[in-house]
């Protein structure tokens, strides 16, 4: 975080009435100072970093009707030309073709006839010798896309996969909805044995390669926004079918108020088609450490001790190349825990606390239940009175137990506690020392000020509709290019 800063909140609204980038809807973002001031702006729901999508805009500037088509044409040439039913048809034909003849263009994210379409991808990327199998499991060989600050997709083990199909059948789950999570989908999707039925809902339109309709929706779990105009139906058929649970693995960087109203949404819309007021069932995957922030806005989930493990992620793995004390990753479900059993070899069944943890995690008779977070064995401080990481030490000048390397008189907010005023007890949005929002007073630059002028320089008028359009976005552009530099 910047110097000054004091972060970022969520402003949740009417997020489908918002300004469009080629995400879908913006989020309203409210930014604040340690000058007891903030300013909210729009920007997308899906990528934090402005290299993957540079829409921004202030809110308190006049959003125009013109401004506001702009953005939606801005959405609408983002979109395929294809709709997802022409590209699977397309893909379709050629499934039959043999691995000698089957190729995947991954810059054109096409499959081809390679003794007929090779002229078409000469300058491409491509993999060549796609496979039966390949083609029922596409997350084998299609490249993870790998921003951590957007669509990061880090994929389950065959060990991690097994383990949570189990949990599904612990449910009796017959009908799972994937919010992202594409290896259970096409675990369930490719085995009929399991007597269960999947739709898998992502932001990863290569799927619509593999997939039909059916099976899988183009869908941004940050804002509750479906790409193709059909897929919201295919949506609702499913969720009105019996026995349905989530499972999700949104990316680590997600926002868990935006992910937490997107789920409350898919709820909404599962009780009406019910005509029912429960829960619906629910495996969020998310690092441990991200805990405090998850119960703080879904306060009926409970974190399994269990580690998942990915293929592709440098330190969530299990080995050599993983973390030390095992993966991060854990599984949060809005269940009692004691119905999610977990492999005997490296878990065991805790009577006192009615659920299945690591061997690793020993129950603590003062603390009343097994404590450990991080797959390490935790010790008790009988003047802390909790249980702490076994390399943290009581530090009598802070009065509590740190690590080692700490340095006295620190302060580390908790999730529940007031980064404006530093009190426990309630947060920023809660906190009766609100600042002042900035009013829309700008502080031009010099290359702010060049760019005006150039704008000024635009004065001939269209002289049709194609010119106006060429001339506002044009327009648009250069107000994206003042605010990134200005933000930068």
């Amino acid at each position: 975080m910047r110097e000054g800063r004091l972060g970022v909140d969520v402003i949740i609204n009417n997020i489908s009435g918002n300004p469009y980038c080629p995400h879908g809807p913006t989020i309203l973002f409210e930014k604040f100072q340690a000058s007891k001031q903030s300013r909210q702006y729009f920007s997308c729901s899906a990528c934090r970093d402005r290299k993957d999508c540079s829409f921004f805009f202030w809110a308190d500037q006049k959003i125009s009707s013109t401004k506001m088509q702009d953005w939606k044409n801005i959405y609408n040439e983002a979109r395929p030309n294809l709709c997802h039913r022409e590209i699977y048809t397309e893909s379709d034909i050629l499934f039959d073709l043999g691995e000698s003849h089957l190729c995947y263009c991954k810059s054109c994210c096409r499959l081809f006839n390679k003794d007929v379409d090779s002229k078409l991808h000469k300058m491409c990327d491509i993999i060549s010798g796609i496979s039966e199998q390949q083609l029922k499991y596409p997350s084998t060989f299609l490249p993870p896309k790998d921003s951590s600050k957007c669509e990061a997709q880090y994929l389950f083990t065959s060990s991690s996969i097994e383990i949570i199909l189990n949990m599904l059948k612990g449910l009796c789950a017959s009908n799972i909805l994937c919010v992202g999570a594409p290896r259970i989908h096409e675990a369930i999707t490719n085995n009929q044995d399991l007597s269960m039925n999947s739709l898998m809902l992502d932001i990863d339109e290569r799927y619509c390669t593999f997939f039909p309709p059916e099976k899988f929706v183009s869908y941004n779990m940050f804002n509750h926004h479906f790409f193709d105009t059909d897929s919201k139906n295919v949506y609702k058929k499913f969720i009105s079918q019996e026995n349905l649970v989530i499972v999700s693995d949104p990316p680590f960087g997600g926002r868990v108020e935006l992910l937490h109203h997107n789920f409350l949404a898919i709820q909404t819309d599962w009780q009406k088609e019910h005509g029912i007021n429960r829960t619906l069932p629910m495996l969020f995957i998310f690092p441990y450490f991200m805990e405090p922030q998850i119960l703080s806005f879904m306060p009926g989930f409970t974190m399994l001790d269990y580690q998942v493990d990915y293929d592709n992620h440098p330190l969530y793995s299990s080995g050599t190349k993983g973390m030390k004390n095992g993966s991060a990753v854990r599984v949060f479900v809005n269940k009692p825990a004691e119905l999610f059993p977990l492999p005997e070899s490296d878990y065991n069944f805790c009577e006192p606390c009615n659920k299945w943890v690591n061997n690793t995690n020993k129950h603590c008779e003062k603390c009343k239940g097994c404590m450990s977070k991080d797959g390490r064995t935790y010790k008790h401080c009988d003047t802390c009175v909790r249980c702490v990481k076994p390399s943290w030490k009581h530090c009598q000048q802070c009065t509590q137990c740190k690590p080692q390397d700490h340095k006295c008189g620190t302060i580390n907010p908790g999730v529940n506690s007031c980064h404006r005023c530093g009190q426990s007890g309630h947060k920023r949005k809660d906190c009766q020392n609100k600042p002042k929002v900035l009013k829309n007073k700008r502080k031009f630059t010099v290359n702010e000020k060049n760019i005006e002028h150039k704008k000024k320089k635009i004065k001939s008028l269209p002289q049709s509709a194609e010119d106006e359009q060429r001339r506002n976005m044009k327009i648009f552009q250069q107000k994206i290019e003042i605010v990134s530099e200005r933000v930068s």
